[in-house]
């Protein structure tokens, strides 16, 4: 965005990149003091730190992908938006290979809350809910009306899931420290800390909307290396995806530092579910900026990746709900469990299969 304005039409690669990293730099000093501020909370108030993780650092977290997919669907770039929505929940499940190197012994799937296994399979039916209404917007996309009918009722139907399963995980949540010992009094929690919370998400609501403004203009601006832009999806799964995603790591590997890995699951899990839970605010922005459907891509090839990048996620999702039902014990390279290399292979090689499909 200031790029452009500074450089107008001399405008470069690298200019581009480096106004993504210096939005990053906010969003990861933002995303470290709020983990703090949420651990400081959840104490005071006896609540368990894996529901802190879900409801309160999941959902401040993940507005970077709230802001960044309205931005980019009111540019009438839903492409990018998509890309930055199936990327950031591929990324967050990366997160448990950076976690499983900063910690050792094994795999960090091991040991943890039984409410993990619940949060993400409920992520798991939510992206496979995002991708089957996509195909079937895009099977009717020749009839605008039953498109659009068939939009909104997707939109509505992943809100009420949503909504649903955060029900659920609070019921087993409450269960869970029903049965476990008596927890202590809750205790004060002054207005400076809701002050604080609020003026830090505000910070991160405002880095977004640049990334979302700065991605717009990557996905079309011509890379010399490889002769062609890189495309909304691409730029959204790699480059929005890692920069709205910056919260995620920055609080995660502070509530590690911290020695909470529930805390640092919680929002990993909750993330994606969040994640999910944007396309209803999406369809919000597409019907102000007079859309009657957004989710038909304006590019060739974007449904394809798309699907990719949706598939991509569902199936490094799958192999964390694996990975929390097994247990293992087993390390490999003296720090590692089996599930998070796993992770890595998956995730490195559906990058290259959605950069073969580019263009």
């Amino acid at each position: 965005m200031f790029s452009t304005m500074i450089f107008g039409t001399a405008l470069s690669t690298e200019s581009l990149f480096a106004e993504l990293a210096i939005a990053g730099v906010v969003v990861i000093l933002a995303g470290s003091r709020f983990t703090r501020l949420a651990d400081t909370l959840g104490e005071r108030l006896n609540i368990a730190s894996g529901w802190i993780g879900l409801l309160l650092l999941a959902s401040v977290t993940s507005l970077p992908e709230l802001v960044t997919g309205g931005t980019a669907t009111y540019l009438g770039n839903f492409d990018l938006a998509v890309g930055a929505i199936f990327g950031s929940c591929c990324f967050n499940i990366t997160l448990i290979v950076l976690l499983n190197a900063m910690r050792g012994g094994g795999s960090v799937l091991r040991g943890v809350s039984t409410s993990h296994t619940l949060t993400s399979s409920f992520g798991l039916a939510l992206i496979g809910l995002a991708l089957i209404g996509l195909v079937l917007i895009q099977k009717f996309s020749a009839n605008v009306a039953a498109a659009e009918s068939i939009e909104l009722a997707w939109c509505a139907l992943i809100a009420v899931t949503y909504f649903g399963c955060m029900k659920l995980t609070y019921r087993h949540e409450r269960a869970i420290q029903q049965a476990g010992p008596p927890a202590g009094e809750r205790q004060h929690v002054g207005a400076s800390l809701y002050l604080s919370i609020a003026l830090v998400a505000i910070i991160l609501v405002i880095a977004s909307w640049w990334l979302a403004r700065t991605g717009d203009t990557l996905s079309t601006h011509p890379i010399k290396m490889i002769g062609r832009p890189l495309g909304a999806t691409f730029v959204g799964v790699c480059f929005l995806a890692l920069a709205t995603s910056l919260p995620e790591i920055a609080t995660s590997v502070a509530a590690v530092r911290l020695g909470n890995m529930n805390l640092a699951l919680g929002n990993i899990f909750g993330s994606n579910m969040f994640n999910i839970f944007v396309f209803p605010f999406l369809k919000i922005v597409s019907l102000a900026r007079g859309d009657a459907v957004m989710s038909i891509p304006k590019s060739g090839g974007s449904s394809t990746e798309n699907l990719i990048a949706g598939l991509l996620a569902i199936l490094l999702t799958t192999i964390a709900v694996a990975g929390l039902a097994y247990q293992t014990k087993r390390k490999l390279l003296g720090r590692f469990g089996f599930d998070s290399l796993l992770i890595a292979a998956t995730y490195l090689g559906g990058l290259l299969v959605l950069f073969a499909n580019v263009g």
